[in-house]
């Protein structure tokens, strides 16, 4: 799963790494975790990935926006749960952040 294309093509804004300095509007995205669901003899039955994105922006009202666009747009593609979303302001960078947490069930 491509998900810097996915942020990119839906936002159009640039997506950095966690390491890099965060200018407003961008997004950050990291893979949280993998897990496999097993079945009763022990055999793997389906695996899945766990994500985080982050949009940093200067507003709320901002972050609402591009949040609303890249929600959109998860929600059209295959095999992932529906994106949990959250909003805070850091304190520290003194930006607004949108945060979904999702899972991309990966096909056999």
């Amino acid at each position: 799963m491509d998900i810097k294309s996915i942020i990119e093509n839906a936002l159009n804004i640039p997506v950095i790494e966690l390491s890099d300095p965060i200018l407003s509007p961008c997004a950050t995205w990291y893979q949280l975790y993998q897990e496999s669901e097993l079945s009763g003899n022990g055999t793997v039955t389906e695996e899945s990935e766990t994500y985080d994105i982050d949009i940093w922006c200067n507003t709320r009202e901002d972050s609402e926006l591009y949040a609303g666009l890249l929600k959109a747009s998860l929600l059209n593609t295959k095999y992932i749960t529906y994106p949990a979303l959250t909003f805070s302001f850091d304190t520290n960078g003194k930006m607004w952040r949108a945060n979904f947490n999702f899972k991309h069930i990966k096909e056999d």
